[in-house]
């Protein structure tokens, strides 16, 4: 069935869960696969007869979208499809009286080569409410600025909650406020300390958080990037994002809050290499083995490592298949991350993914997964000196450096949670610890730091454990540091491990 005809089949009520059926057996790719999952979800939750044809319009303007990028069958007609082209990046909502704070912001990604609309004169015949849902349906992105003002502010609240509900809100913060209810989860880059200063870290993550819901590729348009910025390459696959290389500290000074003394200090050269912005789902890993016929070394053995919130224990029979609880997932979690694997279960992924596309896929060494996750910081976290599990999923009992507890959620979450870094990579902190390719070795960063600067180093040679890195769902927020190193056995799985790929021209 061509994606015109699941088009068509969307507009009768009664084919209209038929639709989604045939709609979910297409060759969905990365972001695409994502973001039709989370709108097939809002269906499966139930809409109102007032959200329903809203609803209807964002999934045909989507499947749409996904027909003129190259991405459905339109059966030898590319231009048959209807497309209701968005005319506008980003759509700012901002309070009327805070419009000189804002105009630096909009200078500043206008340089990114994206058009921005934020200051409306109602053209004659329109009215304000029609002309405004009109720009806000046209626009890819959405910014709320977040001021004392535009919190109480009916119009703002209300353009933000259409964004939310279309995934491509990006909240910033212009005073130290607490952003509405309903929006207080959602993290936002902090401004009020900004100053018009386009490389300051918490714009560029506004910036990043851009790149994601704005494509690199629109037809007939063309983006300029800034050089110090990493950027995804047209060349590429689309969730890799190109990290430039560079010479950067890795570890942890030793004044830094829960360090250990295997995060010595030291200096290291890295070069440009691609990393995947997400960790692999289970809906990827699903497709490795019905493709592969691959055994886990959790199925081959005696299960996995579940941690029931006081200990762990390893229970026999549970696998990839399986959360964190030991119940086996649902298609609700399919782009949560997968668990139960180990090491040579992420080699063994990586090594299918380069048959199968010719390409050249492997874990991340150490360094290059730190200095990604950096993103050009110093501090604990890629965010500041402090986490909230606003920003990752980590166990908010147990926060850092006596901060506020947090939510402990006792479950992974979707890879696309919380804003990416400043290089637009999710969940570098938190939600579940990731392998890397390296060895681990207590001393390593010694011998390192006697030798002055090291370039691409990849580990020591031999070792029992592998390198863990990043933290995860029920660790402690000091876990999530940047520097924080873990290991394990090359063969061990538990509920909270995965891994993501590194992407090899």
């Amino acid at each position: 069935m061509t994606v015109e005809e699941i088009i068509r089949m969307l507009d009768n009520p009664s084919t209209l869960g038929d639709a989604l059926l045939e709609a979910a057996n297409l060759p969905f790719q990365g972001d695409d696969r994502i973001r039709f999952q989370q709108k097939r979800q809002r269906y499966i939750d139930g809409l109102s007869d007032h959200e329903r044809p809203r609803w209807v319009g964002e999934m045909k303007n989507f499947l749409s979208l996904y027909v003129t990028s190259g991405g459905g069958n339109t059966a030898g007609a590319p231009n048959s499809v209807h497309l209701n082209e968005y005319k506008t990046d980003i759509f700012l909502s901002y309070a009327r009286k805070d419009l000189n704070r804002v105009e630096p912001i909009v200078r500043e990604l206008e340089k990114h080569g994206w058009t921005v609309f934020w200051d409306p004169e109602i053209p004659p015949g329109e009215t304000w409410r029609g002309y405004i849902k009109k720009k806000l349906d046209e626009s890819r992105c959405v910014i709320v600025a977040w001021s004392h003002l535009s919190i109480s502010s009916d119009w703002v609240i209300a353009e933000a909650d259409e964004a939310k509900k279309r995934g491509i809100l990006v909240p910033v913060l212009l005073d130290a406020v607490e952003p509405p209810f309903g929006f207080s989860h959602i993290q936002a880059a902090d401004l009020t300390d900004w100053k018009n200063n386009a490389p300051h870290p918490k714009f560029s993550q506004c910036v990043q958080s851009v790149k994601s819901r704005v494509s690199p590729s629109i037809p007939g348009k063309r983006v300029t990037q800034p050089s110090v910025t990493p950027v995804i390459q047209p060349e590429t696959p689309r969730d890799f994002v190109h990290i430039r290389g560079g010479l950067f500290t890795m570890g942890s000074p030793a004044g830094e809050i829960d360090r250990f003394d295997d995060e010595t200090q030291h200096e290291v050269k890295v070069s440009d290499f691609y990393l995947c912005k997400y960790a692999v789902t289970l809906a990827g890993f699903k497709a490795f083995i019905e493709a592969s016929g691959y055994r886990t070394d959790a199925e081959k053995g005696d299960g996995s490592y579940v941690w029931d919130g006081k200990r762990w224990e390893k229970r026999a029979g549970i696998n990839w298949r399986f959360g964190i609880s030991g119940g086996e997932r649902t298609s609700v979690e399919e782009m949560h991350p997968v668990v139960h694997v180990s090491w040579n279960d992420a080699v063994a992924y990586c090594k299918w993914m380069s048959e199968k596309t010719g390409a050249a896929f492997r874990l991340p060494t150490e360094a290059e997964w730190e200095y990604a996750c950096r993103a050009g910081t110093t501090t604990p976290f890629n965010m500041g000196e402090n986490l909230t599990t606003g920003q990752a999923n980590y166990n908010g009992n147990y926060p850092y450096n006596n901060n506020q507890k947090g939510v402990y959620r006792e479950n992974t979450v979707p890879v696309d949670e919380f804003a990416p870094n400043g290089w637009g990579l999710y969940n570098m902190h938190g939600n579940v610890l990731e392998w890397c390719g390296d060895w681990y070795g207590e001393k390593y960063y010694d011998e390192c730091r006697k030798k002055g600067i090291v370039e691409n180093p990849a580990g020591p040679e031999t070792g029992s454990d592998r390198v863990l890195r990043g933290g995860s769902w029920c660790g402690n927020a000091g876990g999530c540091r940047s520097a924080d190193r873990y290991c394990d056995a090359p063969d061990y799985r538990g509920n909270d491990v995965g891994f993501r790929l590194v992407f090899v021209p």
